[in-house]
């Protein structure tokens, strides 16, 4: 029996769409509830079936592993997706529900949805776009590869910190596109003056990576205007990236803390306006099934809970790319993939040259020969690190080099094209419960919240869209 079966009246035909809400889990959207009232997610909670998923994947959570186990329908223990960008092979045989769904025929439009690189060459869905760390900016139609380029320039350009704002005159053709492809006039203005804050206040930088969803489903929309998918997707972190860095002004009681000045003030909201982007945008897509007589479906493949990560002493980042690839003496064909700080993703010409990069890069130790990585893994011909120096190599600022003999070789983290930043350390890390809320025709209204293995929301949605 299908998990919704008991809340729902199976009839297929209808269409469905996945608003993925990363990492949100049912305390932040009661809180965020609580305080508005008229929220469109308070009003859809009132007749929706909900749940709450449970991820079982193995090792540390990640939201490039824990969505592929909701989209494939098993854990990471089968799938072995593990790191953004990374070589599909081993995931072949389990394929992503909107595969499923298009080859049966369904008409499927994606936008987003986490390791959805690269779209089909022969097309054959009704819009796809890639998610925002995707290899290239190829999409479906092309239209939107306008804000793809630009989306992917940005997830570039700031990384783990968001600088002073600077106008890059070379993505001037790529604005033009995305007033072509359904960049309003509205979110321009929002985008404006959102920037003019920044100015007069640089605690708004903090919050500008939540713009990207703005801008996001703008295309979104524009997507769904110009088709009419049975099945489509949309995916946004903006409230994820929130919760990460100020969940403790949010939720002070988790750590014993008192808001007082005007800077903690400014970081308890920041939460509540990422959720407040998303209840306009779940209010939209309530308007958008109901005139279609579908269902909307809102989930998280797993939240986010206090952490206390003791003492902060900063961290490191790779800026340079070059210049660390020199300094271990690599000169074999290699590209710099995206990934999201503190990770860093490479793609080579073979397998045998990754795992010889996997043992250059494992050469860099700090002074008691301790590794940077947290994280150093190969999959195929990629390349997954997790950059972590010890409190020792944060402190010094060096790293050393082994070599082939007794003696290591001394480098400033500079000439390693690295850089130390400080920023808000993070309060609110990854768990594996997350939301899920299902509403729209047929639905039966249960606020149980039951508790759902993750694998078994795919069969479900099969099932609602007639595969069985």
């Amino acid at each position: 029996m299908s998990i919704f079966e008991s809340f729902a009246e199976l009839q297929s035909g209808q269409p469905l769409m996945v608003y993925e809400l990363n990492e949100v889990p049912w305390r932040v959207i009661d809180w965020y509830v609580r305080r508005n009232t008229d929220s469109a997610i308070g009003q859809i909670l009132g007749s929706a079936a909900t749940f709450t998923t449970v991820t079982y994947d193995e090792g540390e959570l990640h939201p490039w592993t824990t969505w592929p186990t909701f989209h494939r329908g098993v854990t990471n223990s089968k799938h072995n997706i593990r790191f953004i960008n990374q070589s599909m092979k081993d995931a072949e045989g389990y394929p992503p529900v909107w595969e499923t769904l298009k080859f049966a025929g369904k008409r499927v439009g994606l936008f987003g949805s986490l390791q959805s690189y690269p779209p089909p060459k022969t097309g054959g869905y009704e819009f796809y776009v890639p998610d925002t760390f995707a290899a290239g900016p190829e999409t479906w139609p092309d239209k939107y590869e306008a804000f793809q380029r630009f989306n992917l320039h940005q997830t570039q350009q700031d990384g783990a910190q968001s600088k002073p704002f600077q106008f890059d005159s070379s993505r001037a053709g790529d604005l033009l596109g995305m007033f072509q492809s359904g960049l309003r006039i509205s979110t321009c203005l929002t985008l404006a003056n959102h920037l003019i804050r920044e100015r007069t206040n640089p605690l708004y930088r903090t919050r500008r990576s939540v713009m990207q969803a703005v801008v996001a489903f703008d295309m979104f929309q524009d997507a769904l205007k110009h088709s009419r998918p049975d099945f489509s997707t949309f995916f946004t972190n903006h409230v994820a990236g929130m919760m990460h860095r100020f969940w403790k002004y949010s939720f002070p009681e988790d750590f014993a803390y008192e808001i007082k000045t005007n800077e903690d003030k400014f970081h308890a909201e920041s939460i509540g306006f990422a959720m407040a982007i998303a209840d306009a945008q779940i209010g939209a897509l309530k308007r958008y099934v109901k005139s279609r007589n579908g269902r909307l479906l809102v989930v998280a493949s797993m939240g986010q809970e206090a952490i206390d990560r003791g003492a902060y002493l900063g961290e490191w980042r790779i800026i340079n790319a070059p210049m660390l690839l020199k300094a271990i003496g690599w000169n074999s064909p290699i590209r710099n993939l995206l990934a999201m700080q503190p990770d860093f993703n490479f793609a080579l010409n073979s397998e045998s040259d990754a795992e010889h990069f996997l043992i250059s890069t494992a050469r860099l130790v700090d002074a008691e020969g301790q590794s940077i990585w947290k994280r150093a893994q190969r999959i195929g011909a990629t390349v997954n690190l997790g950059l972590s120096p010890s409190a020792l190599a944060l402190k010094t600022g060096e790293v050393y080099l082994r070599t082939d003999g007794p003696e290591k070789l001394r480098i400033a983290i500079a000439d390693l094209g690295i850089e130390c930043l400080r920023r808000d350390p993070g309060t609110g890390y990854h768990q594996p419960r997350g939301a899920l809320f299902l509403y729209g025709n047929g639905i039966h209204s249960n606020n149980a919240r039951t508790e759902v293995d993750l694998t078994s929301v795919r069969p479900a949605l099969l099932q609602m869209m007639g595969l069985h």
